[in-house]
């Protein structure tokens, strides 16, 4: 069933874009800008784009803190990098209102179990290790929690 919130043009990532999920994205670019709100009030934020998203995110100082505290505080090393996102509330006033949260931990790659490689015979050196361990996601929850296919969802 369709959100009706879903039918307005709207450029900016939501809580209900998200459609009760974790969704993994990778950071395409963070650019700087401006909102504006309900009371004309204009606040400079940092956004994310992601990569095969077409909405952008406007990053609050909690989200910020915790991408910052999984990859730096310089922005341009968040770009490639992965982070999960996730609906919930959070307090505004005396309302409580959606919101979208990060998770503070580095999303595990998609990727298949790796086979053992045959031991080397006896007269040749073992080869080296590779220099990046492969990442094998805990759950099949987390599989199923990562959407950066390049499709649209959002």
């Amino acid at each position: 069933m369709t959100d009706f919130r879903k039918m307005y043009d709207k450029e900016m990532l939501y809580d209900f874009d998200l459609e009760g999920k974790n969704i993994t994205v990778t950071i395409e670019k963070v650019t700087g800008g401006e909102l504006v709100g309900s009371d004309g009030r204009k606040t400079k934020k940092p956004f994310l784009h992601f990569r095969g998203k077409s909405k952008k995110l406007a990053l609050n100082i909690t989200n910020g803190r915790i991408i910052a505290s999984l990859y730096g505080n310089h922005v341009e090393d968040w770009v490639g990098k992965q982070i999960t996102l996730f609906p919930t509330t959070t307090q505004f006033g005396r309302d409580t209102v959606g919101c979208i949260r990060v998770r503070p931990k580095v999303p595990h790659a998609k990727t298949a179990p790796r086979q053992e490689a045959e031991p080397a015979p006896a007269s040749e050196p073992a080869s080296e290790p590779a220099s990046e361990p492969e990442v094998i996601p805990e759950s099949d929850a987390e599989v199923a929690a990562f959407d950066d296919s390049g499709e649209e969802s959002f």
